[in-house]
């Protein structure tokens, strides 16, 4: 998957910006606050449709318009499809693929993303961690975006019950039925995504110059029988490890079982990552597990999705920093990436662009 050109109006300080990318790597230089970020937040709304930025949509509208417009041509599996995204101040997002009113489905325009932020996912909440793991799952499976959505509605109801005087133990019986159900589904899917990630990660771990053995472990709420599980199997012990934490439950007034309570463990030699790496092994980790989510998308789907890195290299060190970038400009998938610094791209094979007030010259 690749975009052959992508056109922005009125999205944050992008006024009218045309761009024909390169098929591999494309470097946005420019100072701060001239709108780099700005365009990688454009191709990230227009492949997810929201912001990495925890932004409201009339947010992204440019100072005294009404509207943000976004619009790519792309290849996916050899198919060309043009995508556009427009909102309109107090109106509804209105999303299209090849003209036709979008709905679920796998032709849609991916991507990935990497900010400084993500490079403290190992030591960071688990919330990030688990963020990361839906994310993925979201992008290449619908299904999974539905149990999510099923889970987060279930799981308010059943906070609801508990924090009341008296709850029903009909009611929450009856809800619990369905609330395992969908728990159990989300976590067999980052069961199997992670064992997919733990491989992966390793390799790009190692390709980065990690000499350590790195293991990736899921942490449940509740204790799996050893050998192999399935989706019967996980229901019935969430069932039994909430009649266990029901007391518990009724006097914390909330849920105590379940993936949204979930973790990933990170170990090197068998030493939680967390506690034990430094942290510029820490960094090589969380740069390992956001190319292994490159991979995935390829294993899962079929091809690449687009990668978007936002002044990543000013973070690394200069030997991680061309290691990067060797393994960026012989990839088969394409990049934008941000920069201050166009000195870090001497003799690199890309296209440079520059980017000031919204503006784009290349």
């Amino acid at each position: 998957m690749y975009i052959t050109e992508i056109q922005i109006n009125d999205f944050r300080n992008l006024e009218r910006v045309r761009y024909v990318p390169a098929r591999g790597v494309n470097i946005l230089l420019g100072n701060n606050a001239q709108g780099k970020t700005n365009f990688l937040e454009a191709i990230y709304v227009l492949a997810t449709g929201s912001s990495f930025r925890s932004a409201l949509d009339k947010d992204l509208i440019r100072l005294g318009q009404d509207r943000f417009f976004i619009q790519a041509a792309y290849l996916y599996l050899n198919k060309k499809h043009t995508i556009s995204l427009q909102y309109t101040q107090g109106k509804r997002k209105r999303l299209t693929i090849d003209n036709k009113k979008y709905a679920l489905n796998q032709e849609r325009l991916a991507a990935v993303l990497f900010t400084p932020d993500d490079l403290y996912l190992i030591k960071g909440p688990p919330q990030k961690r688990r963020a990361f793991l839906d994310n993925l799952l979201r992008n290449i499976s619908p299904e999974h975006r539905t149990f999510l959505e099923n889970y987060e509605q279930l799981l308010n109801r059943r906070n609801a019950l508990l924090k009341g005087d008296l709850p029903d133990p009909g009611m929450l019986r009856a809800l619990d039925h369905v609330f395992s159900l969908t728990a159990a589904q989300i976590t067999l899917a980052r069961l199997n995504l992670l064992k997919i990630l733990d491989e992966l990660t390793q390799r790009f771990y190692n390709r980065l110059g990690g000499n350590e053995d790195l293991q990736l472990k899921y942490a449940l709420t509740f204790n799996l029988p050893g050998g192999k599980v399935n989706l019967d199997s996980i229901r019935e012990i969430v069932v039994q490890a909430m009649q266990e934490k029901y007391i518990k439950e009724k006097q914390r007034k909330t849920t105590l079982i379940g993936p949204h309570r979930d973790d990933i463990n990170f170990y090197l030699d068998q030493k939680n990552a967390r506690i034990f790496a430094s942290q510029g092994q820490q960094r090589n980790i969380a740069v390992a597990l956001k190319l292994a989510e490159v991979e995935v998308f390829k294993k899962i789907r079929g091809a690449y999705p687009i990668l978007l890195l936002d002044e990543i290299l000013a973070e690394l060190d200069i030997d991680r920093r061309t290691t990067m970038l060797d393994f960026l400009m012989n990839s088969s998938f394409q990049t934008f990436m941000t920069s201050v610094d166009g000195s870090l791209f001497n003799n690199i094979n890309g296209k440079m662009v520059w980017l000031e007030q919204g503006r784009l010259s290349e």
